[in-house]
């Protein structure tokens, strides 16, 4: 029974870490968030950044692998 318990922890350990790695939703930006947040198209990079700063609306980043 203790070896159950063991191995069913370490498989909802497993599973968190999983729903973990999906989670980029966790930023995900509704069409009611901020509404009117960026009036216009930004002008420069700097400027998304700074905007980013105030509000996380961006994708994540994704790594590619090097081949």
């Amino acid at each position: 029974m203790k070896e159950y318990k063991k191995g069913l922890h370490k498989k909802q350990e497993e599973n968190q870490r999983i729903i973990d790695s999906y989670d980029y939703l966790g930023k995900a930006a509704s069409p009611t968030d901020c509404t009117g947040l960026i009036p216009s198209a930004p002008r420069s990079d700097d400027e998304i950044e700074a905007y980013e700063d105030l509000y996380p609306f961006l994708p994540p980043s994704k790594s590619t692998p090097r081949i």
